[in-house]
């Protein structure tokens, strides 16, 4: 599914250099984190232990790769897997040391954990029952697959403003979260043209907003051109400077929706003017199943985990361990048995912490429910959604696992109608929506109240959260309820909606808002500790609640942290020296001041002598900072090697570098480009054969085939005939833009591989 490249197998190999230097105590914690969280590597609440995320496209997961990850479980993380809301597999307490030896295991059967983490692209989603539906419109799987692989091969989706999150639904009731998502699309035909309903600037977490309808319809080649444009939309309006403000929800609730428009329009023509990137799926069906006469009946206790597929005869089974926890020996079962089947099936990774074994003839779906009954309910509540909570998660108030537990164990007793009367729940240990509770038709959110006897885990509850086509909406917050209540309060609501008559839950909830109000009222009053002490206590928990080892989160965390980190080093340095008089304190401010920005070009080394030699290629020689410095960084690498002894005469300089570093940080636009003006002009030679017949654009650095899109922008806002010169890097930059700029039917003037030093470019626009 994912394109594994060199570069793919490169970064583990650079992920195991940076762990391996802080563990060594050679790299600061900031530094390594804002790498590692990029590369689906989270701190848990637990000291030392790691949670690794893998990136799995739409959920699609081969045997092979299931197996592998079954494999990884047991020899990293104790045996045990971990479903996510995203279509993802987690591994959860897992020790530094054997990060890397799992991110190599993953890469050899086609999954990476790049990604997964921090201010980038997440995992596409998909509707898992996309191509056996019977409610399909088309399969989406192949649009999902070319928009991840296209946006992964782009190096600047790994520095977006934050996390950009796309779905792809097969159907109208929208199982791929479009409604929802910063991009998505819905499958639609009209016409007889295959295409999509296309929606914006939706999200959850705090101040979640469904998204916006971007268009009605859009021929299915248009999706990247969306893709693109919302990106570059993103890059340039998004707020870095506030990431509790840097989702496009805020753009849109900024700009407005008309102007949201008009701005992802203007995008849009833009691109299309630029670059050809027209979307061609092969609709070839290879037909794999065989003819069956008829489906039989399935039977209503399995109504909600056995799904007849469109392709007769034939069906798909959901499994769902509770709160998405499966131990590796449960899943060794259902993979041993669908091994030995001689027929081929395919298994959908689902966005509820869940998964679908899918083409399974009648008899061997019948099998497959008999084997997953230990480890997997029939009935949707205990088919909720949790995020792992306060156990492991840093961010996590409410211990929202052993909530669910809790919540199987009041309703163990009673009889299947009732364990049938309520849907599925939706439930987060804290506010950020990591178990998607805001569209939930019953969602939990994790609260501390604040008492006068101290804290009360609490959950506020919401109700008729939805997604789909014309339904998708926010669920209304009821009330809070402390978590001790939560179990029983959900019963008795269980036990309203059978005497109601209602069948559907919707239905329940329309015609009976008043009782569930005054029910949510009466659960949620909050005695005091003398009163009732148990509610000051989480469920599973012996001590009294508190946040203690709460924590930051890491969700976002790139390289605006480095930068920061570095920025506020040189800042100390440089105020330490004032009273110190040291130079080796003026010294540190150097080697910060010049280190600050290199991680906007990839670069991030602890070698002084590698600083000061990028800070010269990409800031000095560019024209942004003074070329005395040049002479500066000699004089402090002649002081580092003890050849002279004191450099408190350079102190104005030192300083003036500072400033200017921190000019240039402050004048980053949305693309992380320096828009400070450059204090030196940069212009070709005079003895150069074209001397200053053209402006010399310096696009070192950026790879393929971004550096192509940059070029092609750049050649569009000149005349034809006119000239524009490029600094290429060395390798495929420099054989293949050249290519790419010919076939477009532009000229090629010059291509010098040793014009003062650099690749040099030059094109006449056609």
């Amino acid at each position: 599914m994912i394109n594994i490249t060199e570069e793919s197998y490169k970064v583990i190999e650079y992920f195991k250099e940076k762990a391996d230097l802080y563990m060594a105590g050679n790299l600061d914690p900031t530094r390594f984190k804002a790498f590692r969280v990029s590369m689906g590597v989270y701190e848990q609440r637990t000291p030392d232990f790691y949670m690794v995320r893998t990136r799995i496209p739409g959920g699609v997961i081969t045997l092979e790769q299931f197996k592998k990850i079954s494999d990884i479980s047991k020899k990293y993380a104790k045996g045990l897997l971990r479903f996510t809301s995203r279509q993802d597999i987690q591994f959860q307490s897992v020790e530094l040391t054997d990060v890397y030896s799992i991110m190599k295991d993953l890469i050899e059967v086609g999954i990476i954990t790049k990604g997964t983490g921090g201010n980038t692209v997440r995992n596409v989603e998909c509707s898992p029952l996309s191509g056996v539906s019977i409610n399909d419109v088309f399969d989406v799987t192949s649009y999902m697959s070319e928009v991840t692989n296209y946006l992964l091969k782009d190096p600047t989706t790994m520095n977006l403003p934050r996390k950009y999150k796309i779905g792809f639904s097969n159907s109208l009731f929208d199982t791929g979260n479009a409604t929802i998502s910063d991009l998505g699309f819905i499958a639609r035909i009209v016409d007889g043209n295959k295409g999509f309903e296309v929606y914006g600037g939706g999200g959850f977490g705090g101040n979640p907003k469904v998204s916006l309808k971007l268009e009605e319809f859009i021929s299915a080649k248009d999706v990247l051109y969306y893709v693109q444009a919302m990106k570059e939309l993103f890059e340039k309006e998004g707020d870095r400077s506030n990431k509790h403000k840097a989702r496009i929800r805020y753009i849109v609730e900024r700009l407005g929706e008309e102007k949201f428009k008009l701005r992802l329009n203007e995008e849009l023509i833009r691109i299309k003017d630029d670059i050809n990137l027209d979307l061609i799926i092969d609709d070839i069906i290879i037909d794999k199943y065989e003819q069956i006469a008829e489906s039989s009946e399935i039977n209503k206790m399995y109504e909600s985990v056995l799904f007849q597929q469109k392709q007769i005869g034939y069906n798909s089974v959901y499994v769902h361990p509770q709160g998405g926890n499966l131990e590796a020996v449960n899943l060794q079962k259902m993979l041993d048995f669908v091994s030995k089947l001689d027929y081929e099936i395919s298994i959908r990774l689902a966005n509820t912490q869940s998964f679908f074994v899918r083409d399974l003839k009648d008899i061997d779906a019948k099998t497959l429910l008999k084997i997953i009954a230990p480890f997997s309910s029939n009935f949707n509540i205990y088919n909720s959604v949790t995020c792992v909570g306060a156990s492991t998660c840093q961010l996590g108030l409410c211990l929202s696992q052993n909530l669910l537990q809790a919540i199987k164990e009041e309703f163990s007793d009673n009889t299947d109608e009732i364990k049938g009367s309520l849907p599925r729940i939706f439930i987060s240990g804290c506010p950020n929506s990591c178990g998607r509770h805001q569209i939930g038709k019953i969602g939990l959110s994790g609260r501390a109240k604040r008492t006068e006897d101290g804290l009360m885990p609490t959950y506020t509850v919401s109700f008729g959260g939805s997604v789909g086509h014309g339904l998708a909406k926010i669920g209304e917050v009821y009330g809070d309820v402390p978590a001790k209540k939560i179990p029983m309060y959900l019963l008795e609501l269980a036990k309203l909606k059978k005497t109601s008559g209602y069948e559907s839950f919707e239905e329940f909830l329309n015609n009976t808002d008043k009782d569930v109000r005054e029910l949510t009222n009466k659960y949620g009053a909050m005695e005091t500790f003398k009163e009732n002490p148990d509610l000051y206590y989480d469920l599973g928990s012996s001590e009294k609640f508190s946040i203690e080892g709460r924590g930051p989160g890491e969700c976002s965390t790139g390289v605006f942290d480095v930068i920061k980190l570095d920025l506020s080093n040189a800042r100390s340095s440089l105020l330490k020296y004032k009273s110190s008089k040291e130079s080796q304190d003026l010294y540190d401010a150097t080697v910060s001041s010049a280190r600050t920005l290199l991680v906007l070009k990839g670069i991030d080394t602890a070698k002084d002598k590698e600083i000061f030699k990028q800070f010269n290629i990409n800031f000095v020689e560019t024209g942004y900072v003074n070329k005395s410095v040049v002479e500066l960084f000699d004089t402090l690498l002649d002081y580092k090697l003890c050849d002279i002894m004191d450099i408190t005469n350079k102190a104005e300089q030192i300083e003036y570098l500072y400033n200017k570093v921190k000019e240039m940080y402050g004048s980053l636009n949305g693309q992380l480009e320096i828009t400070l003006p450059k204090e030196v002009s940069i212009n070709v030679l005079e003895e150069s054969p074209i001397s200053k017949e053209y402006e010399v654009i310096d696009f070192r650095g950026v790879t393929c085939p971004m550096n192509f899109v940059k070029v092609k922008i750049q050649l569009s806002k000149i005349k034809s005939g006119e000239k524009r010169g490029f600094y290429l890097d060395d390798g495929d930059p420099i054989k293949n833009v050249p290519l790419s700029v010919s076939k477009e039917g532009n000229k090629i003037i010059l291509i010098d591989n040793n014009f003062e030093g650099y690749n040099l470019l030059v094109v006449e626009k056609k």
